[in-house]
């Protein structure tokens, strides 16, 4: 909106009912008034209506549009307020910086993280709520323009959702307005609900001697490929019939299956990026009809692991150039990309999505990604990506025909 315009800010309330909007315009249409912008919201029956109005080229005087307006509240039973639009709400509104906040709770979290935005200097615009499936979501469109750092606003929101024990996500608007249009799922204890090469040790007898590894990895004493080749090592001669037996038991996690029939349905391109093994996620891949699958090459042969990889190690970098690569193949912007994961070796592709969802996550994932889920938040997704519970029963039904 540039300066110089003479604008004027409407509000109407009242109870609503059809034909109050169309009532108004036809009058701004008739003496030439531009709508600069506008709002409307109505909870049950009453009605919240918002007008930024220019005036510079208006057929009457501001006296007679403003008259003209009033008249017509009067004849609906509404109330009107007005005031003249200043220079400083105009820079304010050219300045504001917006973000949606999703969370996943009752009125406790809506008091407790409206007290964090209030103490971070953030004004929420808009609040509305989502349900679907026994499910609810609070959708809050909030301003960040005073905000010292947005860094630290997305800690502090994120650390009262832990405490809260729900999930959250904050996007930007831009992000948030861009149809997505890919989605990467990390496999284990993400789109599966176990770490596969636990169980593979298990069958193989060494489910001690990889815990032990895994550990130390964690510690940080050496990287992701090095951890994965020696515990690879150590499952050296578990036979082919063992894998099927794993592969064949393997449970997804809640909700998987509603979520993946309701974004292939709605036409999303669909993958799984692990740093486990393709024995696993090349099944996986066919079982749920996914579109891509990218996962660490087993060594067979003669119907048992020879204790090798073959090809390049899936590790953190890996993941990222995969999900960027596909991206580029599909025509699809990385802001319209989604990744799901919930380790270190999720950290990249996370961070450089549009959405990035931290699922059932190890501690501090949150800091690149835009959304915390907990273990039962799958469904969650549904949420955040805008898809109506309408979709999902025409989803599940087209299957089931």
């Amino acid at each position: 909106m540039a300066e110089g315009k003479n604008l004027l800010m409407v509000v109407v309330s009242g109870r609503d009912r059809p034909g109050i909007t169309a009532q108004f315009t036809r009058i701004l249409m008739a003496r030439n008034v531009e709508i600069v912008d506008i709002e409307q919201a109505s909870l049950q029956d009453l009605l919240g209506l918002y007008f930024i109005l220019d005036l510079s080229e208006a057929t009457e005087p501001q006296d007679s549009v403003i008259k003209d307006l009033l008249f017509e509240a009067s004849q609906l039973n509404l109330t009107l307020n007005f005031r003249l639009y200043s220079p400083e709400d105009i820079q304010a509104v050219n300045q504001r910086s917006l973000y949606v906040l999703t969370h996943f709770g009752g009125t406790r979290a809506l008091a407790e993280l409206s007290q964090v935005l209030a103490e971070e200097k953030v004004n929420i615009e808009t609040i509305s709520t989502v349900a679907h499936h026994g499910a609810r979501s609070v959708e809050m469109t909030i301003n960040v323009h005073g905000v010292s750092s947005v860094d630290r606003l997305k800690q502090k929101l994120m650390v009262k959702s832990h405490e809260l024990d729900i999930g959250l996500g904050l996007q930007k608007m831009e992000a948030y307005r861009k149809n997505k249009r890919l989605i990467f799922f990390d496999m284990d204890s993400t789109l599966v609900d176990m770490e596969v090469i636990d169980e593979m040790a298990r069958s193989a007898g060494v489910h001690r001697e990889v815990a032990r590894i895994t550990e130390r990895a964690m510690r940080g004493e050496f990287d992701f490929e090095a951890s994965l080749l020696q515990r690879v090592a150590l499952l050296k001669g578990l036979g082919e019939k063992e894998l099927v037996r794993i592969r064949d038991n393997v449970p997804l996690s809640p909700g998987v299956e509603d979520l993946v029939t309701t974004l292939k349905w709605l036409g999303y391109k669909i993958g799984i990026v692990t740093g486990g093994f393709d024995f696993f996620a090349d099944h996986m891949k066919e079982k749920l009809g996914f579109d891509f699958a990218f996962a660490n090459k087993l060594e067979i042969k003669n119907g048992a692991l020879t204790g090798k990889v073959i090809g390049p190690i899936v590790d953190a970098a890996q993941k990222a150039r995969f999900v960027n690569q596909t991206a580029c193949d599909e025509g699809i912007l990385l802001d319209q990309t989604v990744c799901v994961g919930d380790g270190a070796n999720d950290a990249l592709m996370l961070a450089q999505a549009g959405l990035g969802i931290a699922y059932n996550a190890k501690k501090g994932l949150d800091r690149v990604a835009n959304v915390s889920l907990g273990r039962s938040g799958m469904r969650d997704i549904f949420h955040l990506l805008g898809i109506t519970e309408e979709d999902i029963t025409e989803a599940l039904a087209c299957k089931m025909a």
